[in-house]
């Protein structure tokens, strides 16, 4: 599949927003033409523009209804897309390492994830970590990162009773799906395990660590002293996050 720019579908989103969509699956090169779309709307900056939140396929964008109707809008994006810089070319994201120790008190679910699947505790975490994952959107709370790409082999459904409160830190899949918890919230995610590093931490510039487009690959962690390490230099802003350039 090449990177794929299919004419957007644009409708109405209530009375001051449109849902402007790319694609009809979920796939890298459909959320690549997204950002780039949704990059090019924010460099002209209209006046009507109040905000973009990109997903997997699409995007959401508020605008002010007293500015602009929905019809010149609908045509200025249509317009926008066809004229917008559609090259490829020396295009690049960040792949960040997140260090994560696996199953016990950090991993309540990886059982859950064992018998659903049929794998074993170190097949687990050797597929889950092999991947370099996507972030296709940011979202459900600040700094959380929708990541595509898990394994069909970990496929495992939700809770059927969701937390009241996840901590932070906390890696977990669902489904087709894997990702982090930011902050301390609730979730139906099977938790497999946990990441020391802060993803979300209003005291940084910027508060969020990982943005759409950017890579992640998780890094099996030994034992609870390796993560009590890193857990510690990370309060005494002594530790770096490893973080490569990759092209595309």
């Amino acid at each position: 599949m090449n990177k794929s720019f299919s004419k957007p579908s644009i409708k109405l989103a209530g009375d001051s927003a449109v849902n402007v969509d790319l694609g009809d699956i979920i796939h890298p090169e459909i959320n690549f033409s997204v950002h780039t779309f949704a990059t090019h709307i924010q460099k002209n900056n209209p006046q009507w523009l109040i905000q973009i939140i990109p997903a997997y396929k699409g995007m959401l964008i508020y605008y002010d209804p007293l500015s602009i109707e929905f019809e010149n809008l609908k045509n200025y994006l249509l317009k926008e897309f066809e004229t917008m810089d559609k090259s490829t070319n020396n295009t690049s994201s960040t792949l960040i390492t997140i260090p994560t120790l696996y199953g016990g008190k950090f991993g309540p679910d990886m059982e859950n994830v064992i018998n659903h699947t049929k794998l074993s505790k170190k097949e687990v975490i050797n597929i889950h970590s092999a991947t370099d994952y996507l972030v296709y959107a940011i979202g459900f709370s600040p700094g959380f990162p929708y990541l595509g790409g898990l394994s069909q082999k970990l496929n495992t459904p939700r809770l059927n009773n969701p937390r009241t409160k996840i901590p932070a830190g906390s890696v977990a899949i669902a489904e087709t799906q894997t990702g982090i918890y930011p902050s301390p919230t609730p979730g139906g995610w099977q938790i497999i395990g946990k990441t020391p590093v802060k993803l979300f931490d209003p005291e940084r510039t910027p508060p969020v660590l990982v943005n759409p487009g950017d890579m992640i690959k998780f890094e099996p962690l030994k034992n609870l002293k390796e993560f009590a390490e890193i857990e510690n230099k990370i309060k005494q802003k002594k530790y770096s996050i490893k973080t490569n350039e990759i092209k595309k």
